[in-house]
């Protein structure tokens, strides 16, 4: 299932109803709170992504909880479920139902800079000193992955999925070259690369013509592809440095230099056109790409083999045994602030998730999630827990992308991303391919300039200093 990158729309009169906002409180007879806390009941709202498959799931998971009865202040919590509104995004949707009164006590579908939007305007609220938060960590072995969420010292997300972002290796392009698995650093990809120059002939026997399948990389419209490429890189060749915190720019030049080169080193062989389902032809046309593990199952039901045609490989890193810090296409759950809510309907949300992801239900909750969705959750034990193994079992792809889970690094916490990253393209990746296509592969042009340039952007789009 393919979870739609959103762009985080703030418009300016929603964000002006947004800031008038308040925090929320005890008073349950403001808002539709009136109605949703009256008598013997609470009903909470819960918004799920607008994905079918995604509201199946928490339906199910509420009418469970329903049948246990749990109480607030002697009052029966009923979760009612319902997907948010799409369009033109979730994100937007979110903003607006807060602006309206209508916002839901708590929400899916929250990446880390939406959530820093939301947080500005404190309309969620901080969970890391929340005692049930902090055991919901703990029971999904999620310690090594908090601290790359966290906003200002805080945490307003508990994170539910993550597509750790690698690379999609042509398993028979490798062996082609004579490789039999995937370069891990930076030195064995650039040897990949020559010999991919080298040796065009004994690819074009298994239909490879082009090194790199990614049509994104100048348009600035765009933006979010550079998540899925520049930041992946960045991260795996930085160590897992930050590029903003708070209003400071602290990308490291030099790493961000070395992961433009790495694009650099594809050269003129880089696939731009735009192609559809390539990893479904007889004889995919590439020898990477960046990995869709949302396409799991279309792969499976076009008898696409994981380890025959296709092999998924790490975040490529300096030094062999270096941690492969990846991007994490990543969401989670936010509980919202806002006069429409009443604390019963906050307190009662928490019940319910509290519920879903304590020591008892936590890894059948995930494991459901997992069997649904195949978007690995977020947790440490994957690959160790007995509740996985068989699944893993099945779904070795699953197990492979599983082992770079604790290093996975959500996208930037602030509201300005969009800016950023579009500054960032029209500055560096757009020009920078001019050379790059000039290029033989395995020979990557110089990137410091195109670099130097987009710090500049950078800050001057972020309002960073």
């Amino acid at each position: 299932m393919k979870i739609k990158q959103c762009a985080a729309l703030l418009m300016a009169a929603t964000m002006a109803a947004v800031s008038l906002v308040g925090c929320g409180g005890s008073d349950a007879a403001s808002g539709s709170g009136a109605t949703a806390a009256s008598g013997d009941t609470i009903v909470v709202d819960f918004w799920t992504a607008p994905q079918q498959v995604q509201y199946n799931l928490w339906e199910s998971r509420a009418q469970a909880f329903n049948a246990t009865g749990t109480q607030v202040n002697g009052k029966t919590v009923t979760v009612k479920v319902q997907q948010m509104p799409e369009t033109p995004s979730s994100e937007a949707g979110i903003q607006n139902a807060i602006a309206t009164g209508t916002a839901p006590a708590v929400s899916e579908n929250v990446n880390r800079g939406f959530a820093a939007t939301l947080a500005a305007s404190d309309v969620v609220y901080d969970l890391s000193s929340e005692d049930w938060f902090n055991d919901v960590v703990e029971s999904r072995a999620m310690g090594e992955t908090m601290d790359a969420w966290a906003i200002d010292g805080k945490q307003y997300v508990l994170p539910l999925y993550v597509n750790p972002m690698v690379w999609q290796w042509n398993m028979k392009g490798l062996q082609a070259l004579g490789y039999d698995k995937a370069p891990e650093t930076v030195a064995e990809f650039t040897e990949v690369m020559k010999a991919f120059a080298a040796n065009k002939d004994a690819l074009a026997e298994v239909g490879v013509t082009h090194s790199f399948y990614r049509p994104s990389l100048t348009r600035p419209d765009q933006y979010w592809d550079r998540w899925f490429d520049f930041m992946m890189i960045y991260n795996g060749v930085s160590g897992g440095k930050s590029i903003v915190e708070g209003n400071k720019l602290t990308m490291d030049r030099d790493a961000a230099i070395q992961a433009m080169e790495v694009i650099g080193t594809f050269g003129n062989t880089i696939q731009q056109g735009e192609l559809s389902s390539i990893w479904l032809e007889e004889q995919p046309s590439v020898l990477v790409s960046i990995n869709a593990p949302w396409e799991i199952s279309l792969y499976r039901e076009n008898n696409v083999v994981y380890g025959e045609d296709y092999v998924y490989g790490p975040a490529l890193v300096n030094n062999a045994g270096d941690k492969p810090y990846n991007y994490a296409d990543s969401k989670g759950l936010a509980f919202y602030k806002a006069d429409n809510i009443s604390e019963e309907e906050h307190l009662g949300a928490v019940e319910f998730v509290k519920w879903v992801y304590n020591a008892e239900n936590s890894a059948q909750s995930d494991l459901e999630w997992l069997e649904a969705t195949t978007m690995l959750p977020v947790r440490g034990d994957l690959n160790t827990s007995e509740t996985f193994t068989a699944i893993m079992e099945e779904y070795p792809e699953l197990a492979d992308l599983a082992q770079w889970v604790p290093y996975s690094i959500p996208g930037l916490a602030t509201d300005k991303d969009a800016d950023i990253w579009t500054a960032f393209t029209e500055t560096c990746t757009g020009p920078y391919m001019n050379d790059v296509m000039q290029a033989e592969a395995g020979n990557a042009p110089d990137a410091s300039s195109y670099v130097d340039a987009a710090m500049e952007a950078m800050k001057t789009a972020g309002g960073l200093e």
